[in-house]
């Protein structure tokens, strides 16, 4: 997934003449760019096509619906049985499901997994088509045997993870922009992956958190890329500059690293062993299939050689830049640990079966390896429904428990509705708040 977003608000009304309006005008003022949308499921339509279940042994084509958050509107590529629609074009305009949260995602409907992407879709052609095919690859995802569970990677928010995962961003691009002279491209893969041991070398156990949203999110987003490629007539130079702003421009890895990861090396892939897609499914980890590929050695000394190497892609710029941040949000996360970590806090306990979530992935922030901050996002589980707008909430990465800040005020007792300092908590019936005896001063929800 790219960005998950949160539930629309609104009903679209359908005006006379909806089937030729462009833009398609709203009963509440907005208006949704119709154009860019068709366009978009004719370039779906066209790469699925023209792929032809080449990529990865089964056809991509199928169902998608284009969705506006407010007014929880759809467009789609096609129809479902015994829910109201009209045409516009070659398309089909009808709305949500009410209980369906509007996300980029997969979800069923009417009987068959549908593709949901949120509008607006970007400008860009490329983007666009890239986006929408990587969300039909998780569509497709389960039935190809390549879906993984979620895994956050909080060493890629600390200053060592982030430094060495920069540099092997720009060294992938490097071989990228070297293609298709595969010396060049070979000798930048590998100070990729010499930058990616030593960050490993860091941090025991990333290399498996790593490999794992590599397949769930890197997968996908390479799939999007190679049919956006074959689309377009672009080729990898695009994909490297897509890198290239990724790594600039991302303001936190550790949900989203993969999304820059995943299209270089299944692209370099593509170079140097043309048959890794098979071979995924049974090593699941693209950063050893590259290495394979390229008949990589682990230098003896894997620090001097990453120090040595770094110089090459910019050590300098990007140690001074990662010690910038680390100085200016520092206070940020003193504010976390008092509130959150430290301090007193509402509880909430679950299963992560039981728990429904939807956030952006380039916010989140590493509390520490085990926990991670979501400044915003909103959570239901069988206590009830927590949305947060700003300050952010503590969650378990096993989703086990969220923490949230007492609020400034006292709580009423037995109040289904608690707002914090920027977040609302509604206990569904039969839950409450109570002291929690682990925590003194701190509260826990629990069922009556």
């Amino acid at each position: 997934m790219h960005l998950l977003s949160y539930y629309g608000r609104g009903r679209p009304c359908f005006t006379a003449g909806i089937a030729l309006a462009l833009p398609l005008s709203l009963a509440s003022g907005q208006q949704l760019d119709t154009a860019r949308a068709l366009s978009a499921l004719r370039d779906a339509r066209g790469a699925c096509e023209s792929d032809a279940g080449g990529l990865w042994g089964r056809s991509l084509c199928g169902p998608i619906a284009l969705v506006d958050r407010q007014t929880r509107l759809v467009i789609a590529n096609d129809t479902v049985a015994q829910k109201h629609f009209l045409r516009l074009g070659d398309a089909y305009v009808t709305t949500l499901p009410e209980n369906q949260y509007v996300a980029n995602t997969s979800f069923p409907w009417g009987g068959r997994t549908w593709t949901m992407v949120a509008l607006p879709l970007p400008r860009d052609r490329f983007a666009r088509t890239g986006l929408i095919m990587h969300e039909v690859f998780h569509r497709e995802q389960e039935a190809l045997g390549l879906r993984q569970a979620d895994a956050l990677n909080n060493q890629l928010d600390m200053r060592p993870g982030r430094t060495w995962l920069r540099l092997e961003y720009r060294a992938l691009a490097r071989a990228l922009e070297s293609l298709p002279h595969q010396n060049a491209a070979r000798h930048h893969a590998e100070s990729a992956l010499i930058f990616r041991a030593e960050r490993r070398s860091i941090y025991p156990g990333s290399d498996s958190l790593e490999a794992t949203l590599e397949i769930q999110e890197g997968l996908p987003e390479y799939t999007g890329q190679r049919l956006a490629m074959q689309q377009t007539g672009e080729g990898p130079a695009r994909v490297a500059k897509y890198v290239r702003d990724y790594e600039a421009s991302t303001p936190t890895f550790v949900r989203a690293f993969a999304y820059g990861t995943g299209p270089a090396i299944g692209v370099l892939l593509d170079q140097f062993d043309p048959a890794w897609r098979e071979e995924v499914r049974k090593n699941r980890d693209i950063g050893a299939l590259l290495a394979q590929a390229i008949r990589f050695q682990r230098p003896r000394d894997l620090d001097k050689t990453a120090r040595a190497r770094a110089g090459d892609y910019g050590w300098v710029d990007v140690d001074r830049g990662e010690a910038a941040r680390d100085s200016a949000r520092a206070p940020t996360m003193r504010g976390y640990r008092a509130r959150l970590g430290t301090g007193p806090v509402v509880t909430l306990l679950q299963s992560k079966d039981s728990l429904a979530w939807s956030y952006d992935p380039t916010e989140l922030v590493g509390f520490d390896l085990q926990s991670t901050v979501y400044p915003s996002g909103n959570f239901s589980a069988p206590w009830g429904k927590l949305t947060v707008d700003q300050g952010g909430v503590l969650v378990q990465n096993d989703f086990s428990w969220i923490k949230i800040g007492l609020p400034s005020t006292p709580m009423a007792a037995g109040a289904r509705e608690i707002k914090g300092d920027g977040w609302t908590l509604v206990l569904n019936r039969g839950w409450s708040l109570r002291p929690d005896p682990s925590q003194p001063g701190s509260f826990v929800a629990r069922k009556d």
